[in-house]
């Protein structure tokens, strides 16, 4: 049985990866943050217990590629309460007899204009 040469095919347009985060450390300062060991293609996120900041650690594929550190400040905000939406001017709360008694008006209204237009034909 005779074992053949079998090319092997490379992809032209390979993805780009994508470094994958392991979740949040705690650590007791930035220098501790800054030393962690972190694997190629990794990034850490570190919370800082003594001072306001959360660091992030990235390492490249590659290990020509020196790590990436960042650090952000964590600012405290007040939680919002609620706030009632206005009523639109198109909402109106209205019982229904109030909307009884306003629709009878209006008929009223409209049986007089009918007998003011019955008699102005009259006359003409």
């Amino acid at each position: 049985m005779a074992y053949g040469y079998y090319p092997q095919f490379y992809q032209q347009n390979p993805q780009p990866q994508q470094p994958t985060n392991t979740g949040l450390v705690p650590v007791p300062s930035e220098m501790v943050a800054r030393s962690y060991p972190v694997g190629y293609g990794q990034s850490v996120s570190f919370r800082d217990e003594n001072a306001p900041y959360i660091y992030t650690k990235t390492m490249g594929f590659s290990q020509l590629e020196p790590p990436k550190f960042e650090k952000y400040r964590l600012v405290k905000e007040e939680a919002e309460t609620p706030v009632k939406e206005p009523q639109s001017d198109l909402t109106i709360n209205v019982s229904t007899e109030a909307l009884k008694g306003d629709i009878e008006a209006i008929r009223g209204d409209i049986e007089a204009i009918k007998k003011d237009i019955d008699a102005l034909k009259e006359g003409v």
